[in-house]
């Protein structure tokens, strides 16, 4: 800090303080060494030595102190924010490593924290007021900390020694009781009494010490390990008599929110009426909590309607209101069932199972509580392989782009290609539905995405058969509210060297339902910089009405499904559609025209670009350059 970090020539005054600081704590450690060398270990001499320990520590922490004092207004922002930095840190360790006095920990703490905020605080500099006055708030936060825990240092202590002493003065009444035997037989009664007093209150004690290292706290429920050894006890029981068991694995969907908009406290005691409502479901210690807003309940001899009766029931019950501090809140759940011995014998893996289970239920969006199945364990390690070798698709090169043209429907010219993302897995077409999807929930999507965008800009800048085809590339809506997506964007068009005019975005309906504005603020930032966007999908999403005269987009994809339905209910949809790009200067794009006919009726209805196998199949970059259009006009 002082020979390495400035910026500027080392002061008089820092060498001097360097030096003070050092031979303090070298003071320290020849005291240290004194005293383990010469001091016996009597009362007397701890106290004396605790004595010297609080002298050496208050005066590390006042040298430490000292050196913001003097040298604050000297340093600048950047050399400040590192003794700052050092002298929380020492701070926030006192709290443990001190509290075994309520007196060294929270001097030490305040030595360090208070005049170094009050510099600040008196500081010309409005972003030093603000950290002197962030200072105070962690003095204030640090003596609170440093009381609770030189509380329950002090309590352990205590109870430690206690229950020692305890022990001690159980076997010396043994043994006063063997000898008193001998000699009377009224005081060997008096000291039994004694005895079984010493031992109630050692079991007392062996109670509490299993209170708290099986009871969850804040519920009053068991905690994970003593459920999984519950549980195990319970399997073990359930094939000795021959009857099923099932077990509970539930969720709370809705709970993150209100433990970030209204506080833990609210939170906890959610939780606490959650415990008693699913509580009532189950007997002691068969009902646990396993983590945050997860619990487990097991139901010895369940079979799998009474298991799925009962998880109905616990999922009504905790969806009526909550009221917590005046407010009503409500909750649902989502719930996985796994029997034994059905499914498994062993306690985590039939706990594996009912998670697994719950993740599924949750997923599919259903409300109604999920059995475990073989289907669904073959679907879950399907899905689990092909996670698997998603992480690694990339590398391998296995993933490959596919370009389907978007014609014009005036005069049927190659107006745009859109990269559709394909994936060969070992020799297995893995499907675009199918990878997409777990590539958005693993977070995948950002990686492979990025892949996609540079390589479809890559490919489309080494067109020479098409030099002004754009191409169109799907983006998420993870990937849109990534904050670093614009840069993203940047350094794909630098790095081809392709024309942001020749690339185009799609985005599907449902996107716009995420942060509007947050989704506004990237769409405008890409349209600054002449990238064209489409709405996939359109009019199978949300609110498509105000989502298209709120957001800037320049294209409307017609979905497939209305296409299909041309002759029906879809050619109203498709006029509707068109009627509303046309007031906001959208132009439209068909896709899925499969038929000459649907190419003929959309071109008649005023459709401006047509995209399906009518014209072409998707197909490789290599394929592409050499594709003739063979439909030369749809009208021949």
């Amino acid at each position: 800090m002082i020979f390495g970090f400035s910026s500027v020539e080392t002061s008089l005054n820092q060498l001097i303080w360097w030096f003070s600081i050092n031979t303090i704590l070298l003071l320290r450690l020849f005291d240290l060494i004194e005293w383990k060398s010469k001091s016996s270990k009597s009362a007397s001499s701890g106290l004396l030595g605790i004595q010297r320990y609080a002298l050496g520590s208050i005066a590390t922490a006042i040298a430490w102190s000292l050196y913001l004092v003097i040298f604050f207004n000297q340093l600048n922002n950047l050399e400040l924010f590192f003794p700052i930095v050092i002298l929380c840190s020492l701070a926030g360790s006192s709290a443990s490593l001190l509290a075994a006095s309520r007196f060294i920990s929270i001097s030490y703490s305040m030595i360090l924290l208070i005049p170094m905020s009050l510099m600040g605080i008196l500081s010309t500099f409005e972003e030093r007021q603000i950290l002197g006055i962030l200072g105070l708030g962690f003095a204030l936060v640090m003596l609170i900390t440093c009381m609770r825990a030189s509380r329950f240092t002090l309590d352990a202590i205590h109870q430690k020694n206690l229950n020692s002493l305890l022990v001690q003065e159980m076997e010396k009444e043994k043994n006063h009781v063997a000898q008193a035997n001998q000699e009377l037989e009224v005081t060997s009664n008096e000291l039994s009494q004694v005895n079984i007093n010493l031992e109630d209150e050692v079991k007392r004690r062996t109670d509490e010490i299993y209170q708290l290292s099986n009871i969850d706290p804040l519920t009053q429920l068991v905690n994970r390990k003593a459920f999984t050894s519950c549980l195990e006890t319970l399997i073990e029981q359930s094939i000795i008599k021959d009857s099923p068991l099932a077990l509970l694995f539930i969720d709370l969907n809705g709970f993150k929110k209100i433990n970030d908009t209204m506080g833990h406290q609210v939170g906890d005691s959610v939780l606490v009426q959650v415990t008693q409502r699913i509580s009532a479901f189950s007997e002691n210690n068969r009902a646990g909590r396993w983590n945050g807003d997860e619990f487990l309940v097991a139901l010895p001899y369940s079979d799998q309607d009474t298991a799925m009766a009962i998880a109905k029931a616990i999922t009504t019950s905790i969806s009526q209101p909550i009221f917590v501090h005046g407010n009503e809140l409500h909750l649902s759940a989502s719930i996985g069932i796994a029997m034994a011995p059905a499914h498994s014998l062993s306690a985590t893996e039939l706990i594996q199972l009912a998670d697994l289970t719950m993740c599924e239920q949750k997923r599919s969006g259903k409300k109604r509580p999920r059995l475990f199945s073989n289907d669904l364990k073959v679907k879950i390690t399907a899905s689990q392989m092909i996670l698997e070798g998603l992480q690694h698709a990339i590398e391998r090169k296995q993933l490959f782009l596919c370009y389907q043209p978007i014609q014009t429907a005036k005069d049927n010219v190659s107006f745009a290609f859109e990269a559709l993302l394909r994936w060969d897995f070992n020799g297995k077409f893995i499907g675009p539905d199918v990878f997409i999807p777990l590539a958005e929930k693993s977070g995948l999507i950002k990686e492979i995405g990025a892949w996609v965008l540079n390589r479809a800009c890559m490919d489309a800048n080494h067109w020479q058969f098409s030099q002004q085809a754009a191409v169109s590339v799907n983006v998420s809506v993870i990937q849109l509210m990534d904050d670093g997506f614009i840069r993203l964007l940047d350094n794909c068009l630098r790095s081809s060297g392709l024309a942001p005019e020749r690339l185009h975005l799609e985005v599907t309906e449902s996107t716009f339902v995420e942060n509007k504005v947050k989704i506004r603020h990237q769409l405008e930032q890409i349209q600054d910089r002449k990238i064209d966007v489409s709405i996939d999908d359109f009019g199978t999403g949300y609110s498509s009405l105000s989502q298209l005269q709120s957001l800037p987009v320049n294209y409307v994809k017609i979905d497939k499904s209305f296409v299909d339905n041309i002759e029906g209910k879809g050619e109203a949809i498709i006029r509707a559609t068109l009627f509303i790009a046309r007031e906001l200067n959208c132009q439209t794009i068909a896709e899925g025209v499969e038929t000459k006919e649907q190419a003929l009726a959309l071109s008649a209805m005023g459709v401006d670009y047509l995209q399906g196998y009518f014209f072409a199949k998707p197909m490789k970059n290599e394929d592409l350059i050499v594709w003739q259009n063979p439909i030369t006009s749809i009208f021949s």
